[in-house]
């Protein structure tokens, strides 16, 4: 599961954010929804259980996974100052059940076709 992690992180790129994200410097920020959307298909597609989760930090909203037998998998953790309050997360579905055009993008930059 890490791998998959590291390899969502290393295909994120500006174009794939959406304002107001778009130009900002930290590499992860305004990822959270198509990282954690991409690896909802990996990890599913591995056999796991996968709830998606939505919390406010820091101003914005934030999105991560939460993987039965596993815990908490946000690849976009290192964006923030402070660790997302994770205990007030709420299970919140995608908005489709295939992968967004964003996200389709992700899974074949990192060879994964869904």
């Amino acid at each position: 599961m890490n791998d998959s992690t590291r390899a969502v992180q290393a295909a994120l790129t500006d174009d794939l954010r959406r304002p107001p994200w778009r130009g900002k410097a930290n590499p992860l920020a305004g990822h959270c929804y198509v990282a954690s959307e991409a690896l909802a298909h990996i990890l599913r597609s591995e056999g796991h259980t996968v709830k998606p989760m939505f919390v406010r930090h820091e101003g914005a909203p934030h999105w991560y996974l939460l993987v039965d037998g596993v815990g908490i998998v946000d690849a976009t953790a290192g964006q923030f100052r402070e660790p997302p309050p994770y205990s007030e997360g709420r299970g919140k579905g995608f908005l489709t059940s295939e992968p967004s055009k964003r996200a389709a993008e992700l899974l074949r930059r990192i060879g994964v076709t869904k």
